[in-house]
């Protein structure tokens, strides 16, 4: 699911790291446009380890090569002089609700409303008209009794894993970014992911099953916040993160 514009800041000078990098066209969100999770998490990777936040002020778009630039605690993503992603490193660990169990899980992603009404159908994360291996295919559904709490039980597939079976980093943020939307989501309206601060806590592995829970945590006309978390099978937390999403009509 895409960015949207935010309020811009001042461009990073003299880094001491500039790469040239693209989103090839298989990781998108909406149409035409970057999955928001997998932007965020390709310029968060940059900055190591810990809790970052990543503004999406544009749409990133799929298959141009983009300026990266990363200087102490700080990162951007830019086309043209342009920015489109900001990152910073901020302190504090990034909350996430608590596992629900696996019976409970499983429920939830059958009952995946996305399967009669999605907006984006190809998304990279949640897209229902992507074959395993393609997409995440991540579907999180209703938890049955507890409102605003959506959960999905996934196994990610080898084709999205590194030489070592880990998913990389922008892949784990991608699997953060679509439930915290899923747990706000309303027939007709369009979720475009303004900012994603997460934190990797642990590895992610392909052929393995997780869980994902995501909750609202609050809404502010078209403005919804929510936070996610990436369970392993014994409930460790792997991964977290708190996301702020415009919503349109």
């Amino acid at each position: 699911m895409g960015p949207v514009t935010i309020l811009d800041r001042h461009p990073i000078s003299d880094p001491w790291l500039a790469a040239s990098v693209s989103v090839p066209a298989d990781r998108c969100g909406p149409p035409g446009m970057a999955n928001g999770g997998w932007v965020a998490g390709t310029v968060a990777a940059h900055l190591g380890p810990g809790a970052v936040q990543v503004d999406l002020r544009a749409p990133t778009p799929l298959e141009k090569p983009l300026d990266l630039r990363a200087a102490d605690d700080r990162a951007t993503l830019s086309l043209d002089e342009r920015v489109l992603v900001d990152a910073m490193r901020t302190p504090g660990a990034v909350r996430a609700p608590a596992p629900v169990d696996w019976p409970a899980g499983e429920a939830a992603t059958a009952a995946f409303a996305g399967h009669h009404d999605h907006p984006f159908p190809g998304c990279f994360v949640c897209g229902t008209a992507r074959a395993a291996g393609d997409g995440l295919r991540i579907f999180p559904g209703p938890v049955p009794g507890v409102e605003g709490l959506v959960a999905a039980v996934f196994t990610p597939h080898p084709a999205h894993a590194g030489p070592s079976g880990r998913l990389p980093a922008p892949a784990v943020w991608a699997a953060l970014d679509c439930p915290t939307a899923w747990a706000h989501l309303a027939s007709g309206e369009v979720p475009l992911l303004a900012r994603l601060r997460a934190e990797v806590r642990g590895p992610v592995h392909a052929g393995r099953p997780y869980l994902v829970v995501a909750e609202v945590m609050g809404r502010d006309g078209r403005k919804a916040y929510g936070r996610a978390g990436i369970y392993d099978t014994v409930g460790h937390l792997l991964a977290a993160s708190e996301a702020l999403w415009i919503m349109r009509r």
